[in-house]
């Protein structure tokens, strides 16, 4: 009887996706990040600083590459103005198209 249900349970573990017993228990993960943190602090935290900084300048340049764009259209003649609509539709029309 004990080995009818010892056979079961050893048929039933992959057949349940229990692989616990084949596992090393010895294994410990690695991980990269984590250890930058708990044995490096100042080169983890630097690294988080450095993207954090890049990230910030690349917004703050594109907001300002926007404001100059707005400046410009601001001093536009409204003839000036005409024509840019112009070309905009234009080339609109012809994206369509293709």
């Amino acid at each position: 009887m004990y080995d009818l249900i010892g056979n079961f349970i050893i048929t039933a573990d992959p057949w349940l996706g229990r692989i616990q017993s084949e596992m090393d228990a010895r294994y410990v993960e690695q991980s990269s990040l984590t250890n930058l943190f708990t044995e490096n602090k100042f080169w983890g935290w630097a690294g988080l600083l450095s993207i954090f900084v890049a990230l910030a300048a690349i917004f703050y340049f594109q907001f300002q590459a926007w404001e100059q764009e707005d400046q410009e259209q601001e001093k536009l003649t409204p003839k000036q103005k005409e024509f840019v609509e112009f070309l905009e539709k234009a080339s609109n029309q012809s994206r369509d198209k293709n």
